[in-house]
């Protein structure tokens, strides 16, 4: 088992459980301590885990599991970002949805606009709950295996459900926007099929508040310069808003 492996691993029974111990993990997939006890440690620096004695945590700041709870997070910069979302679709277009809360948002102003004829495709349960009952949609969901606490679908079966499906504008989140590190997110299933995803939209468009800027998460799912739209809030420090233009790609931002 790789480095890479080994985090995820980490990241995964953190997920599950909250809190996991050194020693737990290291009996479970065979592999020192020591080895462990640096991979939290190169987890912490990331901020993707909080290190404590014999273990680690979940910090609050990335606790990218709690589904509920995230929704209720920076929900005045979603509703921002979801309406400047909405004003990128036309009637009778396609569009992809992913799982996250701030596409689940872009979904709910979906339900109480006066579009027409759209088709939504989707790996998210949530959406696919906020969209059903809606006339004049229709909803292609991937399939695939669930992840029940975030409500998303993943898998070889939802890859191979993309192979034949096209669309006109992919609305993407994400776990950390860096020029450098590129577009990154916390898990690596949905960041695959994310990434398929990506190659069969038309436009493809990263939905951010401000706090995800400047950050990476452990996922890469592709270079900055490989979106043609950033859409987040009007908090987004004016520094990093010049240095995203200056790379000729159009952020929306503000009210």
């Amino acid at each position: 088992m790789d480095v890479m492996q080994r985090q995820k691993y980490i990241l995964d029974q953190l997920n599950q459980q909250g809190t996991i111990k050194i020693a737990d993990i290291s009996k479970q997939i065979d592999v020192s301590r020591e080895t462990i006890r640096k991979d939290v440690y190169n987890l912490d620096k990331q901020g993707l885990v909080q290190a404590i004695r014999g273990g680690a945590t979940l910090p609050q700041s990335v606790s990218e599991t709690k589904y509920g709870k995230r929704q209720h997070e920076s929900v005045s910069e979603k509703n921002q970002i979801a309406v400047n979302a909405l004003r990128l679709i036309h009637d009778g277009e396609s569009i992809f949805l992913d799982y996250g809360t701030t596409a689940f948002q872009v979904a709910e102003e979906i339900k109480h606009s006066q579009l027409h004829n759209l088709t939504v495709i989707t790996n998210s349960t949530f959406v696919l709950n906020s969209l059903q009952f809606v006339n004049d949609i229709q909803i292609v969901l991937l399939g695939g295996t669930m992840r029940t606490s975030e409500g998303s679908l993943s898998g070889p079966i939802t890859l191979d459900n993309i192979h034949n499906i096209y669309a006109d504008i992919g609305f993407f989140g994400c776990g950390g926007v860096n020029l450098q590190a590129g577009i990154t997110n916390h898990y690596i299933e949905e960041v695959e099929v994310s990434k398929k995803m990506m190659a069969h939209c038309r436009m493809k468009v990263v939905l951010a508040d401000h706090t995800k800027f400047e950050k990476n998460a452990l996922y890469k799912t592709t270079n900055v310069s490989d979106i043609d739209v950033i859409i987040t809030d009007d908090q987004l420090d004016d520094r990093i808003a010049k240095q995203i233009r200056l790379t000729d790609i159009s952020l929306i931002s503000g009210k």
